[in-house]
């Protein structure tokens, strides 16, 4: 009997998917069963690009500090050249405060456990009771001397604290390591930073919450083996910023017909 991920070519689940679902499950369904590809965001490529831009920074510690920021600045340029977009310009200043408050932060911890392959990131995968696919994620810095993952978001308003979302992100990566390490999430603006660890419990609470949503996910796969079907049973929240985008609306009007 196939098995009704396989049936979906769903191979895995991410914190991604697994939030997705939860916050606006039509665009879930327009994504992972419709193949939609968003067109990336300026907010998104900011993400990305200061990531790399501190990433070169704490595994070469001796880096001038321009050179993260011209790094980040060209990756910028370099992945949003076909898009036009009103936000491009703000999103591109907060780059160069990014990248040097999130290194004066993390270049404390030294140098990240870098994966023994050419990849960047380090896999880690997580079977979820009760779910015939395991969750799989990509550490941002992982500092394994220390028992310390870090995960980055990069912001131009500072949180407060760990977002439900990134709580079941964090409870993942630290299923990965059985519970055996600091969990912490580093939120940087252009000015300001602010570092904050999962305590025990918010871990497995969250991790109970991982395996919940994961189990409804198959669930409601399980409903039917007809895509059009399912997507027949969900309703998109236009008013969400999840259709900002007017590509995506439009993909989304098209699929639900309305």
């Amino acid at each position: 009997m196939t098995d009704i991920f396989e049936h979906y070519g769903l191979s895995h689940l991410s914190a991604s998917q697994i939030n997705l679902y939860t916050s606006e499950p039509a665009l879930w369904v327009l994504r992972y069963l419709f193949g939609h590809k968003d067109p990336l965001s300026p907010a998104a490529a900011r993400g990305i690009s200061t990531e790399k831009g501190i990433e070169h920074g704490l595994c070469n510690p001796d880096a001038p500090l321009q050179e993260c920021i011209d790094l980040a600045l060209q990756d910028y340029d370099r992945s949003l050249t076909l898009i036009v977009d009103d936000k491009k310009e703000k999103e591109r200043d907060g780059i160069p405060g990014i990248v040097e408050v999130g290194l004066e932060e993390l270049r404390k911890y030294g140098i990240p456990t870098l994966p023994e392959d050419d990849h960047r990131q380090q896999r880690i995968e997580v079977e979820i009771p009760g779910v015939s696919v395991p969750a799989i994620g990509y550490l941002d810095f992982d500092f394994q001397d220390h028992g310390i993952i870090v995960d980055l978001k990069t912001q131009l308003r500072l949180a407060s604290k760990i977002s439900p979302s990134h709580a079941r992100q964090g409870a993942i990566y630290s299923q990965s390591r059985g519970n055996n390490v600091d969990m912490r999430f580093a939120y940087v603006t252009p000015k300001k930073q602010a570092v904050f660890s999962m305590e025990t419990d918010q871990v497995q609470q969250s991790w109970n919450e991982v395996v919940n949503i994961a189990g409804r996910i198959q669930r409601f796969l399980s409903l039917s083996k007809d895509r059009d079907e399912l997507a027949r049973l969900v309703c998109p929240n236009y008013d969400s910023f999840y259709w900002n985008n007017p590509i995506t609306r439009g993909a989304g009007r098209d699929l639900f017909g309305f």
